[in-house]
């Protein structure tokens, strides 16, 4: 009987002992574990990092390249010969021998005066100084709103 004991114990001893390495390797394989996830996290977080740039600059790289053409065909008609000459024309003031050149300019018109009740109905004149006429706001909403012709006078002077 002591026999059957102590083989007992020792059976008893090798099962906590490989109890006790089971968990230890547990773990063990639970830090691997958690180790790898951590890694692998972060690695999805880079390459989501990495595409969203990629896209970003696959925008700006077609952005650009619309750019580029449209800047040469800016260039294209630049050189044409009308656009030469048509420049020349506008900007410099240059002419074709034979060209006779005129230039229109608006009438600087004269000054027209607004006097009595004709040039405010209500009596709101400011000033009495005859060219610049200054009429208070209240006159102007109703030339406004009633009288425009006599609304854009009084404006083109102000």
């Amino acid at each position: 009987m002591t026999l059957e004991v102590k083989c007992m114990a020792r059976n008893d001893k090798s099962f906590v002992h490989r109890l006790i390495r089971w968990r230890y390797l547990v773990v063990v394989n639970i830090l691997i574990i958690l180790f790898l996830g951590a890694s692998l996290g972060r690695e999805v977080v880079r390459n989501r990092s990495i595409n969203t740039e990629i896209s970003a600059l696959e925008s700006e790289a077609q952005e650009l390249t619309s750019r580029n053409i449209e800047i040469s065909e800016l260039k294209t008609a630049m050189q044409t010969e009308s656009f030469i000459e048509r420049e020349a024309r506008l900007k410099l003031g240059m002419k074709k021998p034979g060209e006779t050149v005129v230039v229109i300019q608006e009438k600087s018109g004269a000054v027209q005066q607004l006097t009595g009740d004709e040039a405010d109905p209500f009596g709101y004149v400011i000033g009495t100084d005859p060219l610049p006429v200054a009429v208070a706001n209240p006159s102007k909403w109703w030339y406004y709103f009633f009288d425009k012709i006599r609304f854009n006078q009084l404006s083109r002077y102000e």
